[in-house]
């Protein structure tokens, strides 16, 4: 009895498996008219984020266990384009055919541009853009039109310089296509640049190329193609903006790092300068100074070695100091001794000269250092 049911929990039991995460792949279904279309959801999902919150296919939504006869509409993503459009879109975005080009008709293109540029699947629109491109003999009425309604400047551009340049007068049921406005403005285009001797009038205002002028002309028509091509970059293009701006913005660090440096040499250059000129000036002082100084001491010398002579009494002590030689701390005694012969007394004097001359040297060496010193404080602070 035990062993009959271990063999019956051994055999309802579900057999253990590993989901996939890359080819395991959800459904979903989608209704277009009356029409019901079942397909993996990836693409939809990771080609257009636009297409995936409008509809909620960021939820759970959908299941190939959920299609019954009874209600086949059950949790389908109602869509409001026609069967027709829809099928088409899913040949460019499922191929059956993995080999070779995808080939589709002019009309299957523009169904695939137009739902592409609807529901920003961006990768397919540029796809669709391309293969169009190449296609010709399209009429350039359609050509504008195309142009305004999927965003296309290059197609708009091209259709107005057709209409421009043809011989063909622009007809009212053209004009009627085009917009009384647009008609007008093309009109106007055309009497100034095919009839003889009316673009002189104008040649201030207009340039002498024909794009230009049409630019001028639908200004409004081409600034709102462009406010708008924002919406329309796939990945990569998306991807290289901000690699360029990255790039920018690199070299603009750069260049303010590299003026940094140059105004930090300049202002650096400056101060050594100023410094250099400074210490031309103090030094011009010091000479000075010391020529002053050393003069008083010439002075005092001839006055002793004429008492001497007279056979005067020298100054008393052993040192007499003068008060007049103190210069911010220095003070320098001239030693007059006795019983010294004027050749002794000449030699000392010299000696007493270069202590001097030294001293006050290195007093205004200190001056100079410094004013040195603050003078870099000051730069640091500001």
């Amino acid at each position: 009895m035990t062993t009959e049911a271990s063999d019956m929990t051994r055999t309802s039991s579900p057999p253990h498996c590993v989901i996939d995460e890359d080819y395991y792949w959800d459904l979903v279904k989608f209704s277009a008219e009356d029409h019901i279309f079942r397909v993996p959801k990836h693409r939809f999902m990771t080609d257009s984020e636009t297409f995936a919150t409008t509809y909620g296919l960021d939820r759970a939504h959908g299941s190939e266990d959920e299609f019954t006869a009874e209600d086949p509409f059950l949790n389908a993503v109602n869509l409001d384009v026609t069967a027709h459009e829809f099928r088409t879109f899913l040949k460019a975005i499922y191929p059956k055919q993995l080999q070779g080009e995808l080939t589709l008709t002019t009309s299957e293109w523009l169904a695939v541009l137009k739902l592409s540029t609807k529901w920003l699947f961006n990768g397919f629109r540029k796809m669709a853009i391309e293969k169009l491109s190449f296609l010709t003999g399209m009429d350039p009425v359609e050509k504008v039109r195309i142009g305004k309604e999927f965003c296309v400047e290059a197609w708009l551009l091209s259709g107005y310089r057709e209409l421009v340049n043809r011989s063909a007068s622009i007809t009212v049921d053209e004009a009627g296509n085009l917009g009384w406005q647009s008609a007008i403005r093309l009109c106007a285009l055309r009497e100034d640049w095919k009839i003889p001797g009316r673009r002189e009038p104008v040649a201030k205002t207009f340039p002498a190329n024909l794009v230009n002028e049409i630019e001028i002309a639908f200004q409004d028509k081409f600034g709102a193609i462009r406010e708008a091509q924002s919406l329309y970059m796939t990945s990569e293009e998306r991807a290289e903006v901000e690699r360029k701006r990255q790039i920018a913005e690199r070299e603009a660090k750069e260049a303010a790092e590299t003026k940094a440096r140059e105004e930090h040499i300049a202002a650096q250059r400056l101060l050594d300068l100023q410094r250099m000129e400074e210490e031309q000036k103090l030094n011009q002082m010091l000479d000075q100074e010391l020529g002053r100084r050393l003069d008083e001491i010439d002075a005092i010398s001839l006055m002793q070695n004429d008492a001497v002579t007279r056979h005067d009494e020298p100054p008393t002590g052993p040192c007499t100091p003068l008060a007049e030689n103190r210069q911010e701390g220095v003070e320098v005694s001239i030693c007059r001794p006795k019983n010294l012969t004027p050749n002794q007394r000449r030699k000392k004097e010299e000696r007493e000269r270069r202590v001097y001359e030294r001293q006050l040297r290195e007093e205004m060496d200190r001056r100079v250092r410094a004013e040195a010193a603050q003078r870099e404080q000051g730069m640091e602070r500001a």
